[in-house]
């Protein structure tokens, strides 16, 4: 892979991490808020599993 194609792939990576973190938190702070019935994918994964 030659150089400048491999800092584009790596940006793009950077980006869509970027965009999923600030998603999970836009999420979970909506989560919070009693008006928005979303489903508690986190809270029940961590709840369902052995501690």
């Amino acid at each position: 892979m030659k150089r400048k194609n491999a800092s584009l792939f790596g940006n793009v990576l950077m980006g869509l991490g970027l965009v999923v973190m600030v998603v999970g938190v836009g999420y979970s702070i909506l989560n919070q808020l009693p008006q928005f019935n979303l489903p508690q994918f986190f809270y029940c994964a961590w709840r369902n599993t052995e501690h």
